[in-house]
């Protein structure tokens, strides 16, 4: 077995010290990376301030706003996965807070991507192959996609292609220190995303076939940073925990189509856009791995089983999600497909002459950037179609819709005032609200952990509720509100506001559920039937919070029909 790198591959890269003659094909090549990346910067920077602010978003940028060891005890024991993206967004948020810097890091990381994935092609299976991964990846839905969203996939795409490819450079090298540089690679990913701990895992299960126990010096450093996980290990435990319990409050498993389906859609979304091209894209990646087989084995073991692992996992692990998985967590998929496929395409352009080579770079171009997108829709869009409905910009996280509310909440909004829930409009005015102390809304147990951290008294209390095109009957609402609690109904938010002090942690969660119960009756108009799920989930779990104190909720809200 040569796991190396083949008679082909080396035919394809200069020697060793000598530099890259600028051929016709080596300035295609090139040319083709740059456009990529600049193809990927033109689709990504409009986005940055032109999409509606998300409520994901919102956690990232709310909880790093926080002091760096709130930020730490927030993300590894509160709320559980991997810090180091609050972490840069922490420091992001000192230079610039602004929730669009943590959009920019995130087009950072996207274009940082491009060239390591042509390296990762390069190596497996010449500068073609690195051409090409290098344009699946621009033009894949992941990146335009996540590479303009505020939270860490962008991040955890860019650490999963190094890791990957410092990973071939290992086997290629086969020394310590190439070993110990791929380990620290590794490290990133479960320190970004607790799913990252998949890709760790085949890497490490295909590096242990390798090395079989020979010899051990050499490997000590690798074990060491193996050893550097275990404490992601504890925040995964604790998210899990979040997700052991669906909202009805039974376990599930997915079924076969459901884990297979979530397997199809990153691929679609890695590199075949809609699901028609899907199926040639996993033509072409498995046209690569028969073209690696001999020569990069252990890429090709690789990729087989962090594909494989989960759906296979989703299958025999019980979950509360349905079905616990998203394309998005599996975006270490999209490395693997462009890889594979570059090495398709160079495979069959082996023989081929420059001219061909240059014409068949212009139409994978042109294929890719015209190919419609699929696998996964932009999260950005969904509250604008099921609550807005109108054009972008007046979706309910757009600059428009928000100017009223953040403008409000930056004269209005104190020191350890606690806010409800992780919203794009507290997001929006993150200078401000980032003094707050913020609370989630979907599950009982992270509500009650978040409290842990908020002192009592609390000075005030700010809940959002985002009515859209719906109509608020104000007066109705303050009958029902009291004296302690002032509506403001600010364009498409309500923001319902009481100064305290609120005594405890009891108190601030009833007067959130009273809130949000008082709203959901006082509510009118077309868009009052899809708000009703949001207020299910938000009053489920505050019920279930409040009953943990010994108190009883007030009467169920009547069920909204269509």
């Amino acid at each position: 077995m040569a796991d190396g790198g083949s008679s082909q591959t080396a035919v394809l890269r200069p020697p060793r010290g000598r530099p890259l003659a600028l051929d016709a094909g080596t300035v295609a090549v090139w040319g083709t990376v740059l456009g990529a990346a600049a193809y990927l910067l033109a689709r990504l920077a409009p986005d940055v301030h032109g999409k509606p602010l998300f409520e994901d978003e919102a956690v990232a940028g709310l909880v790093a706003a926080r002091p760096l060891p709130e930020v730490v005890e927030t993300v590894m024991w509160e709320r559980g996965g991997g810090p180091l993206h609050f972490l840069l967004s922490h420091l992001t948020l000192a230079v610039e807070p602004s929730a669009y810097a943590l959009r920019w890091v995130s087009v950072l990381f996207a274009l940082a991507t491009i060239p390591l994935l042509y390296d990762l092609g390069r190596r497996l299976a010449g500068p073609f192959a690195g051409g090409a991964a290098a344009v699946v990846g621009a033009t894949s839905s992941l990146l335009t996609v996540y590479g303009s969203f505020g939270r860490m996939y962008a991040l955890y795409a860019f650490a999963s292609t190094l890791a990957i490819d410092l990973f071939v450079r290992a086997v290629e090298r086969r020394t310590g220190r190439a070993a110990f540089a791929a380990a620290l690679a590794a490290w990133l990913l479960p320190a970004i995303h607790p799913y990252g701990a998949i890709l760790v895992a085949s890497e490490a299960l295909v590096a242990l076939w390798l090395w079989r126990g020979r010899p051990l010096r050499p490997a000590l450093p690798t074990l060491a940073v193996g050893l550097a996980m275990l404490p992601f290990a504890w925040a995964d435990l604790r998210l899990a925990q979040r997700f052991a319990v669906g909202l009805d409050g039974e376990e599930r498993l997915a079924g076969p189509s459901d884990a297979w389906g979530q397997v199809g859609r990153a691929i679609a979304a890695s590199a075949g856009g809609s699901y028609w091209l899907a199926g040639f894209a996993i033509a072409f990646m498995l046209a690569g791995a028969v073209v690696l087989w001999r020569s990069q084995r252990a890429f090709v073991a690789l990729a087989a089983v962090a594909l494989l692992a989960p759906p296979v996992l989703l299958m025999i692990v019980r979950t509360g999600s349905a079905p616990g998985l998203s394309p998005r967590h599996l975006i270490f998929a999209l490395p693997l497909a462009a890889g594979l496929i570059g090495a398709a395409t160079a495979r069959l352009l082996r023989d081929a002459g420059t001219a061909v080579r240059v014409a068949a770079a212009v139409l994978l171009v042109a294929v890719t950037v015209l190919a419609p997108t699929g696998g996964i829709r932009d999260p950005r869009d969904w509250w604008n179609d099921v609550l807005g409905g109108g054009p972008p910009d007046t979706a309910l996280g757009s600059p428009g819709e928000l100017a009223l509310p953040t403008t409000w909440l930056r004269g209005n909004v104190g020191e350890g005032d606690v806010l409800f829930p992780y919203s794009p409009v507290f997001l929006g005015a993150i200078d401000a609200a980032g003094q707050g102390q913020t609370i989630p809304y979907s599950q009982a147990s992270l509500i009650e952990r978040s409290m842990e951290r908020i002192p009592s008294p609390a000075p005030g209390l700010v809940v959002s509720v985002p009515v859209g095109s719906s109509q608020v009957d104000l007066d109705s609402l303050r009958a029902r509100l009291g004296r302690d609690f002032e509506p403001h109904l600010l364009g498409s938010w309500l923001l319902i506001e009481s100064r305290g002090p609120l005594a405890d942690d009891h108190t601030v969660l009833r007067s959130i559920y009273h809130a949000l119960r008082s709203a959901r009756l006082s509510i009118r108009g077309d868009r009052r039937v899809e708000l009703s799920w949001y207020f299910n989930v938000t009053l489920a779990a505050l019920c279930t919070s409040v009953r943990s104190y010994g108190d009883r909720c007030p009467p169920p809200v009547p069920t909204v029909s269509g």
